[in-house]
This record gives structure tokens, C-alpha cells and sequence, in this order.
């Protein structure tokens, strides 16, 4: 008996120990590490190593607490058995500003709770590494983005519109104060099948309905100047508000200087037609960009070369080490090129955004500074629509949930382009890329913004109220009011204009109950000095001229109008506005004509029109009149939009309705030719 529970008992010590070794390991094999090949902070470029047994684990950048909020996971890693598994950062990649920790959840599907004291393992970065920077520190904000593609026809950009809204969203939400685009907002610029389609007019719409309300500059595509570049030029210049405001750039290239740094916008001024290796850029040009390159370098402030197209075979965008997915690039064969290369590699201080391919950031194709030989170079993927690459070619399946674009965060010692899916202003960790400012390279102390940021007119940036420059309106703001007040610290000038709450002309206690009931809900967005009649004459001048949406002067107007502005503010931005219209001597009716061919024989024929502030008239609309013959000798009719702010029209003859239209252009005849529940129609060029 004895030895019986002698037996057992060794053979329940044996199991047991057994038992808690296995508890022990599988334990211990969730195990992040981290090879970094770069020794700079910031820098996230090497491997991740996580070594576990089996299961799902998701990897995610973490400060003390969660994961970063809006980014997506690094990667995410199953085992079957147990091993260790390797993710590559690539070249550039940055560690986000606020990351201390690297953290790794086991989870069948995505988790929800991504807390650092729940991680199944956890890598602490090394402080020297990390970029620990915070919303305070930054000097500025701004979007990168390209090739948004405003289709009217809807044959190959069909998500146009929504992707054009989701980018301008995602600005707005990430407090970008600026836009700079990197080329090809329309798809058609004149023509399509014979067809007027003014693209422009979709751009500009979506640009004024949405909540983004700063500045938006332009590089000029190949698809603004697809057909004809001397008649086309004038669209761009005219559509992307170039010829008003403070800008002046009739021949498509212009510079702007924002928060001391400098932005350059090249144009391609052939288009790529008829040759693909022909010259897009013209001696004058050139020179333009080498004096400001010449004359910029070495003086503190950051240089961006914003231009729309890629170099074959060299920089950022498509491979380099055999032939390029994308057959556009700009050639040696054109001296142009050769010397917009040699300028590029004489000016390593410089910053250079393109666009043109479309080809999605998981491709990494987005950075390159040709092995420490030319200005750093950042390559966009597209608004409009993403391109990737499947069996060795580039495919065009454009999908309504991929949008991309960069969100960037300029510091004083790093710029972080934050690569995104702006359709749901989520940034991938795999996208993010850190760029060293010119103030690093040259050696020169960095320029500061803490003091005021150079524009003349504040409020055309910032709201009133954020002191501070940093995009929001809070506590921060209102401590630096009172902080003037009591004489313990001094505002500038610009600071001093958005501290002037109630619009009396000083800053004093007064101010500071205001932007608190402000920040509380108590009163209006408008502060004490609301006055509704006014703010709906401004509102309503903002629907009427929609076309002037990427002026400087119509951002500027629509931001005081959203901010939280008084009547001489609004009065003074709207007056700058109507400037910017009267000059330009357009019909403040817009009136456009239509016609429709009545090939289902309608005893009676309707237009019904409408936009976001009601119809022009009740169901079924207004009744029209024959005024001529088809060839197939059907009747035709004839209809005057009375403004263009009632944009979208239908036909019907009472009962049976076409599809919605939206205005795009006059002087177009419609017919039914496809009967679903919603009559389909088409269209053709018809002057009556």
C-alpha cells in the first residue's frame, strides 16, 4: 500500500511539475523585441521581432496608457506553433510623436481593448529613440495630398466626390491649417466625348460644402492640362483661385511663404502631350525655382518643392531596381529633367511631395533620398482613387474605402508625414515617415513660431480665441489671456487679435468670461457679437459663389464664419470676397440652360430642381415647352436654371421621374436610356 501511494504521488509530482513548466512557458512566449538599424530618435526603421507559441497578436504603438488613438495596428502575426516572426519598418519610417511602447494583444479578431497593463507583451522604446513630442510642440499642420480626379462622367473615378469629401474631412478633424496638392483635380478639364464637363465645378462645390476651412494650394497635373495646355492653363489658373487674392501665378508655377517656411508649386506645362518625353518645363521655370532654391537655402525655415510628377528610375514613387509600374514618369531624355534633377541634388535641404501614380502606400515606394544624393523625396498616393499591385502590374480596381494622403506635423528638429486612409482618417504606422527639416541639414538654429505665425491677416488661419496657435480652442488659451492681463507675460500682435473674444478693440477680463462661456456652450459660437441677419447674408454669399471655394478669400471668409467671429470680422472677410467676384464681373445668378429629348413621347414634360435651400418650384416642377426637333424627330424642351445654387434637376412628366442630375455644364441635351426604377439618362452637346 505503501508503495502504491509512493507510486502516485511521485507520478502527481512528475505531472505537476510538468504542468506548471508548461504554465510557465507558454507565459513567457509572447516576447516583443526590437532591432533598430538607425541610431537617430524618431527613426523607427528596423525589425520587430515578436516570438510567441500560437494565436493572433495585433501590434500597436503605445504611450504609458493604450494604444495611439487613430492609428491603425503595426501588423499582426499568427502562430501555429512556436517561433519567432519579423516585421520590416522600412526606410524612414518614424516612431509617432507620444509612442513609448510598443505593445502586442493576442486576439482572434481586431481587440477592443488595446491598455498597455492588458498587452500580452510589451517593448519599452529607448528613450533616446523615442520622439516624444507632443500637440504643444508643434510649429504647424498640414494635409499632403494628390490626384483627386473629379470625374463628371463617373467612368473611371465613380467615388470621386465622397473621396474628395472624406480628404477634406480628415483635414479639418486633424486641424490641418493648410492643403498643399501635389496636382490632377479633374479628370476631363474640357472635353469628354464631345461633352463640356467643367470639373472644376465639383471640386470647388465639395470644397465649400465641407467643414475644412483653410487654405488650399495647387500644383498644376498633366490632367489639368490633358488636352490642350494653352487653353486649359487659364481653367487652372481660374480654378484654383490663382489670378485673385494675394497669389499671382499666370503661368501655373507660384510660391508661398506660411509660418516662415517655403512652398514652391512646379507646373507641368506640356502635360505629357503629345510625347512622354518631351520638355514639361520650361527654361524660365527652372530659373524661377533655382533663385528661390538659391535665395531660401541655409535660412532656418523649411523648403518644399510641391511638383505633380515622378522621375523615371530615380526617387520616391516606383521602383528603381527594374522597370517602373507606372509608364509616366518624367525621362533623362528631356534636359528639362535632366536639370530639374541636378537642381534637386544641389539643394539637399530641400523637401520634394509628387503625386501622378496612384500607387498605394503599402507598396513602400514613398520615400527616397537617393542614397543621401538628392533633397528628401515624398511620394503621395491618390484621392481619387488607389492603384496596386497585383501579379506584377499595376491595377486600377479602385475601391470606395481607400483614399490616401499625408497628414503632416512639422517640429522643430522633425517633419512627421503621416501616411493615412483618409476615408476613415486612420493612420497606418507603415506609412508614417520621418523627414529631417532644412534648419537640421544646413546646420542653422530653427526658425520659432511661438511668437506669431507671418500672415497679415490671423483670423484667415486661426479662430478666434486660439491664442496659441495650436488649432483648438481651450483652457491653454485662455491661461495666455490672463497671463497678459495680469502683466506676467505679452501677447504679439496676431496673438492679440485672437484674444479679442468680444471684438472691442483690447484685451481684458472681459475676454476671457467670453472664450470661457464660449468653451462651455453658454453663447454662441459668434460670442457676444452675433448677429444672425449678417452671418445669413455671409452664408448665403458662400452657397452663391461655390466656384470661388479654393480662393484665399473665400476660405478666409467661410473660417471667420465657422469660427467664432462678430459682424465687423465677417463684414471685413466678405467684403474681400465680393473684391475677388466683381472683379472676375461674374452673373451672381449663374444661370445655365439644359435640354431634354422626349424619347418616351410624355404627354407633358417636367423639370423639378432644387439644391441644399429648397426648390425653385413644387413637384413635379416647372412645365416645359417643345422648342425644336430631334433628329429622330422627337420633341425637344428647353430649361433655365434661374441660380446655380439649385444645382441638381430632374425630368418627369408627373408620375415617371430620371435619376437625379447634377449641373455640370449648359448647353446639354438629356435623354432616357435605361429604364429601371430610376430612369437612367445620358447625354449629348445640343446649342439649340
Amino acid at each position: 500500500m505503501k508503495r502504491i501511494i509512493a507510486v502516485f504521488l511521485s507520478v502527481f509530482l512528475i505531472v505537476s511539475v510538468l504542468f506548471s513548466a508548461s504554465i510557465s512557458y507558454n507565459a513567457l512566449t509572447a516576447k516583443l523585441s526590437y532591432i533598430f538599424s538607425e541610431s537617430e530618435k524618431g527613426f523607427a526603421e528596423g525589425d520587430i521581432l515578436l516570438t510567441a507559441n500560437d494565436g493572433t497578436y495585433w501590434l500597436y504603438w503605445a504611450d504609458n496608457n493604450k494604444a495611439l488613438e487613430n492609428y491603425s495596428e503595426i501588423c499582426s502575426f499568427t502562430f501555429n506553433y512556436h517561433c519567432t516572426q519579423r516585421h520590416v519598418m522600412h526606410e524612414r519610417s518614424a516612431i509617432p510623436a507620444g509612442a513609448v511602447k510598443l505593445i502586442a494583444i493576442k486576439s482572434e479578431s481586431e481587440p477592443k481593448n488595446k491598455y498597455v497593463n492588458s498587452a500580452d507583451a510589451v517593448f519599452n522604446i529607448p528613450k533616446e529613440r523615442q520622439l516624444s513630442h507632443s500637440e504643444r510642440d508643434k510649429r504647424y499642420t498640414f494635409a499632403s495630398y494628390s490626384d483627386v480626379h473629379c470625374d463628371a462622367v463617373k467612368k473611371n473615378y465613380k467615388y470621386d466626390e465622397i473621396h474628395w469629401r472624406k480628404a477634406l474631412d480628415t483635414a479639418a478633424e486633424r486641424n490641418a491649417q493648410f492643403i498643399v496638392l501635389s496636382g490632377d483635380y479633374v479628370n476631363n478639364n474640357t472635353s469628354f466625348e464631345g461633352i463640356v464637363v467643367p470639373e472644376w465645378r465639383i471640386y470647388q462645390r465639395v470644397l465649400a460644402e465641407s467643414d475644412y476651412s483653410g487654405p488650399v494650394y495647387e500644383a498644376i497635373g498633366n490632367h489639368e492640362i490633358r488636352q490642350d495646355p494653352t487653353a486649359e492653363l487659364p481653367l487652372f489658373v481660374n480654378g484654383t483661385g490663382l489670378e485673385g487674392d494675394k497669389s499671382s501665378a499666370s503661368n501655373g508655377y507660384f510660391e508661398k511663404t506660411i509660418n516662415g517656411d517655403h512652398f514652391l508649386f512646379m507646373s507641368l506645362e506640356k502635360g505629357f502631350r503629345p510625347s512622354k518625353k518631351q520638355e514639361q518645363f520650361s527654361t524660365e521655370q527652372l530659373n524661377w525655382l533655382e533663385g528661390r532654391l538659391m535665395m531660401y537655402s541655409g535660412d532656418g525655415h523649411n523648403i518644399y518643392i510641391i511638383e505633380h510628377a515622378l522621375f523615371y528610375k530615380y526617387g520616391a514613387g516606383d521602383r528603381v531596381d527594374d522597370e517602373p509600374f507606372y509608364d509616366i514618369p518624367l525621362y533623362d531624355e528631356a534636359s528639362s529633367t535632366k536639370r530639374f534633377k541636378s537642381i534637386l541634388e544641389e539643394y539637399k535641404d530641400a523637401v520634394f511631395i509628387s503625386g501622378h501614380t496612384h500607387i498605394s502606400f503599402d507598396e513602400q515606394y514613398n520615400f527616397s533620398d537617393n542614397n543621401g544624393t538628392s533633397a528628401q523625396m515624398i511620394h503621395n498616393s491618390s484621392i481619387g482613387g488607389v492603384r496596386h499591385i497585383i501579379d506584377n502590374a499595376l491595377v486600377s480596381d479602385y475601391k470606395e474605402d481607400e483614399s490616401e494622403g499625408y497628414i503632416v506635423d512639422v517640429y522643430d528638429d522633425a517633419i512627421i508625414f503621416n501616411g493615412a486612409n483618409v476615408y476613415y482618417n486612420e493612420y497606418n504606422p507603415n506609412w508614417c515617415y520621418i523627414v529631417k527639416p532644412s534648419s537640421v541639414i544646413k546646420g542653422v538654429a530653427s526658425a520659432s513660431d511661438n511668437d506669431a505665425p507671418e500672415t497679415e491677416d490671423v483670423e484667415s488661419f486661426y479662430k478666434l480665441g486660439d491664442v496659441n496657435f495650436d488649432n483648438n480652442v481651450n483652457i491653454r488659451d485662455a491661461t495666455l489671456i490672463q497671463y497678459h492681463i495680469a502683466k506676467l507675460s505679452s501677447l504679439s500682435q496676431p496673438q492679440i487679435k485672437l484674444a479679442d473674444i468680444n471684438q472691442d478693440g483690447k484685451v481684458d477680463v472681459n475676454d476671457v468670461t467670453a472664450l470661457q462661456k464660449i468653451m462651455a456652450g453658454i453663447i454662441s459660437r459668434s460670442g457676444t457679437a452675433d448677429s444672425s441677419d449678417y452671418r445669413n447674408t455671409v452664408k448665403k454669399n458662400l452657397d452663391l459663389y461655390y466656384r470661388y471655394s479654393s480662393y484665399d478669400s473665400y476660405q478666409a471668409l467661410k473660417r471667420v464664419y465657422l469660427g467664432y467671429y462678430g459682424d465687423d470680422t465677417l463684414k471685413k472677410y466678405n467684403d474681400k470676397l465680393l473684391k475677388v467676384v466683381d472683379k472676375n464681373n461674374v452673373d451672381k445668378a449663374e444661370s445655365m440652360t439644359v435640354y431634354f429629348e422626349n424619347t418616351e413621347k410624355w404627354a407633358n414634360v417636367y423639370a423639378y430642381n432644387w439644391g441644399d435651400n429648397g426648390n425653385v418650384k413644387a413637384s413635379p416642377g416647372t412645365k416645359l415647352s417643345s422648342v425644336g426637333k430631334s433628329e429622330s424627330g422627337n420633341d425637344i424642351y428647353k430649361y433655365t436654371i434661374p441660380d446655380k445654387q439649385y444645382y441638381k434637376f430632374r425630368f418627369s412628366d408627373g408620375t415617371n421621374k430620371t435619376q437625379d442630375i447634377m449641373f455640370y455644364s449648359g448647353n446639354v441635351c438629356y435623354y432616357i436610356y435605361e429604364k429601371t426604377t430610376s430612369l437612367k439618362v445620358k447625354s449629348y452637346k445640343y446649342t439649340g
